[in-house]
């Protein structure tokens, strides 16, 4: 695009929106965390069935990823965003009437689950159609840094909500209202046309011209499975350290750390964020560091990742600071690569398609949350600890950190690094 349209300041409205949106989503994925042993209480569950709920959300995130791309080159980004919008605010608003029955809240968590499908396939369109590349790395930074920005909201608000409401049905409710916000604000700033004009041509793979590439021809180039294969390491990692440290903070040793939810929620959310500044730190050092390398955050962001291990050792978990300083270092890494990520996709398919491949990257990837959710809560299930769910976390970090060193497009770089 040329600079003048390229550069138009309406563009950071629409990342707004974008932010907006993924923020309310994640705000109603992580509010079950912190009060999870309340809700397994209230339905009269284990705890190990309860972490399913985590575990439905994020696999429906992960199979709907893949097809919400497509509803967002096909319909454009403002029927993305309010469908994913909608599937996570009808059923918090529901949750007074339907949430006495583990079925239903299951079948309930599937379907908000579909939200982050829809929404997070357009972060690629926004990239590639309204930001210069020289601004991808910052702009990723702040629609990735949304996700920890919510998650610190639901995760400090839940347990709060809580003690004021003394149900978890209505702290979901509460939580969930943000979401009809973000709806109005994505259906008044989105559905402008983009800049007309020149787009920054994309080379395409193994010579086949950019122009002519589609989704079936991406899929057969090699570093589009690499790619996938690194979030899904990225995404166990992530969903297992949002979704399942929280509750082993929280839960009654000898099970888990014994610090009560109040604890477990200020601790959290300082993880979260951090995540926030870890982004947006991210999406600069992509753009003024690395120089467009997406490798090499991706191999810093694992190898931080993989230290969550050490809050099993005594040393570290029977001293409240050494805890904190071990869960903050952690919680840097897997943000810290998600700008570095989200760019070398925009950068280098078609904007024609980069839906598309953000929801397969994504979508696929997110099977990996989904994989570690359910295996974590089988092994706490049938040990009585977290120690092989968390420790998991740091195997899965080095093998995604071993398959970034290769992360190294075969296009040439699209033009503005």
């Amino acid at each position: 695009m040329n600079s003048e349209n390229q550069n138009t300041s309406y563009r950071w409205l629409v990342l707004a929106a974008g932010c907006l949106a993924i923020c309310s989503i994640y705000m109603d994925m992580i509010a079950y965390a912190p009060i999870l042993g309340e809700i397994a209480k209230k339905l009269s569950i284990e705890f190990g069935t309860a972490t399913n709920l985590m575990m439905g959300f994020v696999l429906s995130v992960a199979c709907v990823l893949i097809w919400g791309g497509v509803v967002c080159d096909k319909f454009g980004m403002t029927t993305a965003l309010v469908l994913g919008l909608l599937c996570s605010t009808v059923p918090t608003a529901l949750m007074p009437w339907i949430g006495n029955n583990f079925a239903t809240v299951m079948l309930a968590r599937l379907v908000q689950g579909a939200s982050v499908g829809f929404v997070f396939a357009t972060i690629g369109p926004i990239l590639a159609l309204w930001f210069p590349p020289k601004e991808h790395g910052l702009a990723s930074g702040l629609l990735i840094g949304s996700v920890s920005l919510g998650c610190a909201i639901g995760v400090f608000a839940s347990p709060a909500v809580l003690g004021i409401t003394g149900s978890w049905e209505n702290t979901v409710f509460i939580l969930g209202t943000p979401g009809w916000v973000a709806i109005l604000f994505a259906i008044l700033i989105t559905r402008r046309t983009p800049p007309a004009s020149n787009m920054p041509e994309v080379p395409a793979s193994h010579g086949m011209p950019a122009e002519t590439m589609t989704f079936m021809s991406a899929l057969s180039c090699p570093i589009t499975w690499l790619g996938s294969l690194i979030v899904f390491c990225n995404a166990w990692a992530m969903y297992c350290l949002y979704n399942l440290v929280p509750p082993y903070l929280a839960t009654e040793a000898p099970m888990g750390l014994g610090l009560g939810a109040a604890m477990s929620g200020k601790l959290s959310i300082a993880v979260t964020i951090i995540g926030l500044f870890a982004t947006i730190f991210g999406g600069i050092f992509f753009d003024k560091f690395a120089k467009g390398d997406s490798r090499v955050a991706a191999i810093i962001g694992f190898l931080i990742s993989a230290c969550i291990i050490l809050i099993l050792f005594t040393a570290i978990s029977k001293n409240i600071l050494l805890l904190a300083l071990c869960l903050l270092f952690s919680g840097w890494g897997i943000p810290f690569m998600g700008p570095s990520i989200s760019a070398f996709i925009a950068m280098n398919y078609p904007p024609g398609i980069v839906g598309r491949m953000i929801g397969w990257w994504f979508g696929f990837g997110t099977f990996g949350g989904a994989a570690g959710l359910y295996l974590g809560g089988m092994t706490i299930s049938s040990s009585g600890n977290f120690y092989l769910a968390i420790g998991m976390i740091s195997v899965v970090s080095i093998i995604g950190a071993a398959l970034s060193i290769f992360l190294k497009s075969t296009l040439k770089k699209t033009p503005g690094y």
